[in-house]
């Protein structure tokens, strides 16, 4: 394998290997069908610069996974500066202290360890579990709304809001500030990892203050009323706890309320367009619902909402065969490594019992996301759901689904169009 650009030497456009400098996962066909190009990188360059990003693209499933096991040699602190284009006015609108605390994903030992203890007991097994039955009825509840009319875009009225309300409810929050939320989350996770125009900034800065503001009425009322749910957990920890109450606020907004819902919405998404892009798998399911947890794991690999993380090397360190001197920042390409021909066979095929390695979409070693196992309930009650209420789902023909990719991490879609007949 070719070793790249001499690593120690400083990088030019004219320095690095053509497939470095092509990838855009912003827009283009990069954006709408990137598994293609993967495939080009693993077999050429599966270490390689991009000087748009200023990353070295990690492409292959044992060399994302050895990074991912490590570290101590590749941090994920400060890997993305948060809120790194706010204006002055922006700036004082949300105050002093950073826009957004540590979380357990950009954080390391021994921080990390710190925080991802701190909020693990809000997703203990026994506590997810019991939220199958409230899954499926707000499930139930949202195909009420649009079961009748024969067509709805299924983001907007069935795998947004599940999620959503399933994690607002979790939480101990009202849900019926989930319209209030969704737009605060945007704000935030706007204002933390977009390019926002300047003139836009000052009005979904309010929108974080006010959603910081809530979550903070929301922990005083459980220091006062403790109840049965995750937040009255957080606040009445373990004596000796040292989360402080601006950190708390930001763990309550970002790490769950935020990312608790974002990425299983997308998830969700994903998962149904790839088993009605070919209704042959939309069919075994309706034959066999005892597949449904083997669709969500291959769905996942498939085309994972992961698109990749971001390392910064904390010592001169080889990838690949690659040197990658102190300080490199690496851009680990989940959804190619979720396709590499080297531990899935025909990767490009959907395998209802696969064999192979777990895939990457919740992530390895100390970041694997503590979510998952609710995620994964939610997408195994959401399809059996929707394969009982409408089991001759099918997408609108010749529709757009507006891929999208605004932050490094999460690739989605705004629309998924489905139509069904109609007694």
């Amino acid at each position: 394998m070719s070793s790249g650009p001499d690593a120690r030497k400083p990088l030019s456009a004219d320095a690095c290997p053509h497939l470095g400098r092509e990838y855009n996962h912003f827009e283009g066909p990069h954006l709408q069908n990137p598994y293609p190009f993967f495939q080009r990188l693993r077999e050429e360059a599966p270490v390689t610069f991009n000087p748009t990003m200023g990353m070295w693209l990690i492409s292959r499933y044992d060399d994302i996974v050895s990074v991912l096991e490590n570290p101590a040699s590749f941090s994920s602190a400060s890997s993305i500066e948060l809120g790194a284009n706010l204006t002055a006015e922006t700036r004082e609108i949300l105050g002093p202290g950073p826009l957004i605390h540590a979380s357990p994903l950009n954080t390391d030992p021994p921080g990390h360890t710190r925080l991802r203890r701190y909020l693990q007991k809000g997703f203990l097994p026994a506590r997810i579990a019991l939220q199958e039955p409230r899954i499926r009825h707000i499930a139930n509840t949202l195909i009420d709304g649009f079961i009748h009319e024969g067509r709805a875009d299924l983001v907007e009225r069935f795998a947004f809001p599940l999620p959503l309300q399933v994690i607002l409810g979790l939480m101990g929050a009202p849900v019926e500030d989930m319209a209030r939320v969704k737009r605060w989350t945007a704000d935030l996770f706007g204002l933390c990892f977009a390019q926002v125009p300047p003139e836009a900034q000052p009005a979904m800065a309010r929108g974080v203050v006010e959603f910081r503001a809530w979550c903070s009425r929301l922990i005083e009322e459980r220091r006062q009323r403790p109840q049965e749910d995750v937040t009255s957990d957080l606040v009445h920890g373990d004596e000796g706890e040292d989360v402080s109450t601006p950190e708390l606020i930001s763990l309550l907004a970002g790490s769950l309320i935020a990312a608790g819902h974002e990425s299983t919405a997308a998830q969700l998404t994903l998962v149904v367009k790839n088993l009605l892009e070919q209704p042959e798998r939309w069919q075994r399911l309706r034959e066999d619902r005892a597949l449904i947890p083997h669709a969500v794991e291959e769905c996942m690999r498939l085309e994972g909402v992961v698109g990749g993380l971001v390392r910064t090397a904390t010592r001169d360190v080889e990838v690949g065969g690659v040197l990658l001197p102190k300080g490199s920042k690496l851009l680990l390409l989940h959804g190619s490594g979720n396709h590499d021909a080297a531990h899935y066979r025909e990767p490009e095929c959907f395998e209802l019992k696969r064999e192979g390695p777990q895939h990457l979409t919740f992530n390895r070693g100390i970041h694997f996301c503590m979510g998952a196992p609710l995620a994964r309930l939610e997408l195994r009650v959401a399809l059996e759901q929707l394969l009982e209420r409408i089991p001759e789902l099918r997408l609108v023909p010749g529709q757009d689904y507006g891929y999208h990719q605004e932050l490094v991490t999460l690739r989605n879609v705004r629309h998924l169009r489905v139509e069904w007949p109609v007694p």
